[in-house]
């Protein structure tokens, strides 16, 4: 935090920062709804309004519609490469999941020049740290309390492996989607990278994510979930 000069907003129920003219934090960059438009209603692709220019990937969040069902939130995937990230896509688990469809935000840690009108503030090294129009973010609880589920195949054959947790989010809060795009590796059990399945089983309040692989099985998975909320 700012402790000699400079500007500090704090928020008043617990104090956190929410603006510091001294370092960086997680702004938002582009936010709306991502809907059912490929593949016959099995996947989303979405394009953000123009590219992000950082060398690091942008954080992707994403808050499915509350359904009667399980969510597929699976096949995950942010388009684009270091210095031009232009968009992300969120596919069905399978038949019997529910078409992706909700409200997403990007976010990073370098401050867009995206506000009309309001204000900005840069740092000693001419960096743009905080501008009014990107609304800052905040990670508001992490969760890795995976519960194993039991194994199969899929139906070409490839071992899968099936995990679970407890898992609620208020309307607010979002789900981060890039580590659950990551290949997960394989323990000693099994061998090989992972493919990893997410779905949300909104009745029962729970997270569920299917690891499939060419071979082999596993009874543990290190993966863990985070939750942000935008802070308007």
């Amino acid at each position: 935090m700012a402790e000699t000069y400079g500007l500090l907003f704090t928020a008043g129920d617990d104090n956190r920062v929410v603006i510091d003219s001294e370092f960086f934090r997680m702004s938002t960059v582009y936010k709306g709804r991502y809907a059912p438009n490929e593949s016959d209603g099995y996947s989303s692709s979405t394009m953000f309004p123009a590219p992000i220019t950082t060398q690091e990937q942008p954080l992707v969040f994403i808050r499915p519609d509350s359904a009667n069902g399980v969510i597929g939130m699976s096949n995950l995937e942010i388009y684009g490469s270091p210095g031009n990230w232009t968009g992300f896509r969120v596919r069905r688990y399978d038949r019997y999941t529910i078409q992706p469809s909700g409200r997403w935000f990007v976010a990073n840690f370098v401050a867009q020049p995206t506000a009309i009108y309001g204000g900005r503030i840069w740092n000693a090294e001419k960096a743009l740290i905080y501008d009014s129009g990107s609304p800052a973010a905040l990670f508001v609880r992490s969760s890795n309390s995976w519960t194993y589920t039991g194994a199969g195949q899929t139906g070409q054959g490839l071992s899968v492996t099936y995990f679970s947790a407890p898992f609620n989010m208020q309307e607010d809060e979002y789900f981060l989607i890039n580590n659950f795009i990551m290949a997960a590796v394989a323990g000693s059990s099994g061998s090989g990278a992972r493919q990893i399945g997410a779905m949300w089983d909104y009745p029962s309040r729970l997270l569920k994510i299917a690891l499939v692989a060419n071979a082999g099985n596993t009874v543990f998975t290190g993966i863990t979930v985070m939750i942000a909320k935008i802070i308007q």
